[in-house]
Formats: structure tokens, sequence, C-alpha cells
């Protein structure tokens, strides 16, 4: 794949028209699609926004800016695709409607045209079902905000080919993306360990904690720029409640706490206020539990091959920009602690092989 490979892109919501702008700011030309005309026009305003905003801030030049709008073309017919060598879509995240997509992709574009899709809960191998020509198929998971965040998740369906693999891989390099392969699985790589991070914070609400107190803590130890409780008010705490209700097929440690649900349900956010300061004791418990939340899904993850053990990091740096890491913080803690802070998960079942594996014993 080159810059001269044609892309479409169908939904043109927030994260399609993310997508597209990323690709045609890195040289490629984009077919935007959606159905609804209204939508079509407010992605194309939204991206000359955020590039108009980049080069205030110094970011781009306006040439850059201008080109990047001219490589962009807004299409209403789904046939319009045909001519593209790749296809993404980012409609809503329904298996239904994405499943329906796919058929109709499968009927216009050649048999040799990559497609892939921007889910970030369902399998790939259920929606490979609906395209013709599976080994040409598989997951493109983009972060939020998709036009500037360096990763992407490339996700391998049973079915998906190696050269299939290969081209997406120059595709992310060509748009500046630090690719991770993955086994599809629920969660994929990221979102595995992401989303038990999310519910534990709930988890430990249920139990007591003020949010505030928890979200300060995390923001210390992980260095990040926002805790849990404010991240699913940007957000909103329904897509944690969904990304939740997608992992509890695996078990009850991924089944969403009783808040997540109630508040999810609600549409409400969460408003969490400053903490001033949190007890030294009740720091230590909402980090050991934040943590052991975290290894929890990244050891059972690694087990299962989802990922190389490294990426979960990378993952955590580049895409979550946390500070704090699976793999290199396990192993800064040491086997000890790691077993101490599993214990709870794992009561009456033999800990994951990879946590011998990954840490050995001094």
């Amino acid at each position: 794949m080159d810059r001269s490979t044609l892309i479409g892109m169908v939904g043109a919501g927030t994260m399609g028209a993310a997508i597209a702008q990323g690709a045609a700011a890195s040289g490629f030309t984009v077919l935007l699609n959606d159905r609804d005309p209204a939508v079509l026009e407010r992605a194309m305003a939204q991206i000359k926004g955020s590039l108009g905003r980049a080069v205030e801030k110094g970011k781009i030049s306006a040439a850059e800016a201008e080109a990047t709008l001219g490589r962009l073309q807004p299409i209403a017919d789904l046939g319009g695709l045909a001519p593209c060598g790749l296809v993404i879509e980012a409609i809503i995240e329904t298996f239904e409607a994405k499943a329906a997509l796919l058929r109709s992709l499968s009927a216009i574009l050649a048999p040799q045209v990559l497609i892939a899709t921007n889910t970030s809960s369902l399998k790939v191998d259920d929606l490979a079902k609906a395209v013709t020509g599976p080994e040409r198929f598989l997951g493109l998971h983009y972060f939020f905000p998709a036009a500037v965040n360096p990763l992407l998740e490339i996700v391998r369906g049973t079915a998906t080919t190696e050269a299939a693999m290969a081209e997406a891989v120059e595709f992310a390099r060509l748009t500046a993306k630090q690719a991770i392969r993955c086994r599809d699985a629920f969660g994929f790589a990221v979102n595995r360990f992401f989303v038990p991070y999310l519910n534990e914070a709930v988890r430990l609400l249920d139990e007591g904690f003020d949010p505030a107190e928890i979200d300060a803590v995390v923001v210390k130890e992980f260095k990040t720029a926002v805790g849990p409780f404010k991240l699913m008010d940007m957000s909103k705490p329904v897509i944690a409640l969904h990304a939740c209700r997608t992992l509890a097929a695996m078990g009850p440690f991924y089944e969403p706490a009783e808040s997540l649900v109630t508040k999810g349900n609600s549409g409400e956010n969460w408003n969490v206020g400053v903490a001033q300061s949190v007890a030294p004791e009740r720091a230590a418990v909402i980090l050991g539990r934040i943590q052991g939340a975290i290894l929890t899904a990244f050891f059972e993850a690694v087990d299962e091959e989802v990922a190389a053990p490294e990426d979960f990091d990378l993952g955590a740096r580049i895409g979550l920009a946390w500070g704090w890491q699976p793999l290199s913080g396990a192993r800064s803690l040491g086997r000890a602690a790691v077993e101490e802070l599993l214990a709870r998960h794992f009561a009456g079942r033999a800990l994951p092989s990879s946590v011998a594996t990954l840490i050995p014993s001094p």
C-alpha cells in the first residue's frame, strides 16, 4: 500500500471524521461516506475547524491544512467507494448495522480490496461472516482522538491473511501510527485492561471510597491528566458500561459494577470534585486495587496470546498516556507483590502462567 491508494471511510461521525482527517493529512485521498448528508456536512466542518486550530497553534501551515482538505471528498453514494484500495467502517457500534454494511461493501468492492472495521467491542470473526472473502477483512481500532492519537490496534481474525495484515501495518506506518498486532479477542489488547481499570474504580466507589480520592490517586501514581471518573465524564459513563457488558462474557471479574450500571443507564455524569488530600492508608488501598484489576486482565490476556506482552505497555503509554504500564509496573513491584495484588481475583484458581514467565522469582 502507498499514498496513491484511494481510501474509503464509511461513517462520518466523530471517529470516522477524525480517521479520515488523519489519513488525508498523511497524503491519502479519502472518500468520506455517510448516508446522512447533514452528518457529512458536519464532519467536513469539524475537520476544517480542527485543521484551523492546528494552524493557529503552529502545528501545521495553512498550506498543509488546505492540502489536507483538498484530499477529502465527501460522497453520499456507497457505490462511489468502488475504486478504493482500502475501506474502513466506523458506523454505529451495533452488530446488525455493521454486518448489513459489510454485506453491501462486499457486493461493491473488488475481491482484493482490504476491508476494515473500527469496532472496539465486537468480534472481528463474527463480523467476518458478513464479508465475501473474509481473508481480506480485519480490525483497525483507533483511539480517541483518532486524528492525532498515535496508537492503532490491528486485529487479525481467524481468516485474515498475513498479506492483509502486512498491508494494514504499512498503512499504519504511512499514517504515522504505532501498530499493535492483536488476536481477535474481547477488548483486544488495550481495552482488555483499560475497561477493568474503570470498572474497579467504580467498585471502590461502591465500597465507600470517594471518587475524588480515587481520581487524585490515579493522577498522581499513573501520571495521567485525569482520573477514571473525570475520563468517564468526558466520554460518558454509558460508553464504559457498554464496554464492560461486552467483556462480561469472560466472567464475574469483568461484569460491570453496580453504580456503573445505574449511572450508565441514567445518562448522567459522575461530576466528581477535586480531592485536596488523600490519607496514605486509603491511597495505598486505592492504588493496590486499581493495579490489581489492571494486572489481572493483563496476565490473563498474555496467557491467551492476545498480543505481545510489551505491546500492552505500548498501548498504555501512547494510547492512554499512562506513566504506569502493566508489564513494566509488574516487574517494578516484584513477583510477591504482584501475586498479592492478584490474589483477590484468583481465589481458588491458579494464577496465569505468564506471572511466573514474565516476573521470575528473585
